[in-house]
């Protein structure tokens, strides 16, 4: 999403002070839409990015397990999307040679930020992914350490179970 913004903001800015170090106007826009039309366009996709960026049910991958049609359905989109734009990138490239990134190269680069984006929203919860993990061959992740190195143990025992305690000291306690 703040990569899109920074496109967004960046066709602006060349729309009104043209910076020398970015591309011409020409290089960020296909001209399907005029900008009048495509900054308002681009700009409510900022909002209904930010939405669904916002959205906990998509963050933790439940949309994708309460919907999984939907879900399967905008990866589907999503690869179309990505695979369009290629193969619009490969007719650029043929058809403009070594300039193609003047001609078209940074809409599809960020149409292809959109493509993940949408590809990320419809993923699934990482508890599906879960299940089809591998076991542990010897089943010994929920034992009890027998040798503990130097006799050292944090003074908590479980350290993350009181956040990641960013600027305090961990302390150290004998095991002995």
């Amino acid at each position: 999403m703040a990569l899109f913004g920074a496109r967004v903001i960046g066709q602006f800015e060349v729309l009104v002070a043209a910076p020398g170090w970015l591309p011409d106007m020409d290089a960020w826009y296909s001209g399907l839409l005029p900008y009048y039309l495509l900054l308002p366009v681009q700009i409510a996709l900022l909002m209904v990015m930010a939405v669904v960026a916002w959205s906990r049910r998509v963050r933790t991958g439940r949309f994708a397990l309460a919907n999984p049609r939907i879900a399967r359905a905008l990866r589907g989109l999503a690869l179309l999307y990505f695979l369009a734009m290629a193969l619009r990138l490969g007719i650029n490239l043929t058809d403009n040679g070594v300039d193609f990134w003047r001609a078209g190269a940074i809409p599809v680069a960020f149409h292809w930020v959109l493509a993940r984006f949408m590809l990320v929203s419809a993923r699934p919860a990482e508890s599906v992914l879960v299940l089809v993990r591998i076991p542990a061959e010897d089943q010994h992740q929920d034992d009890e350490a027998d040798d503990v190195p130097h006799g050292d143990v944090p003074a908590l025992t479980q350290p993350l179970a009181y956040g990641l305690g960013f600027g305090e000291q961990v302390r150290y306690r004998d095991a002995g």
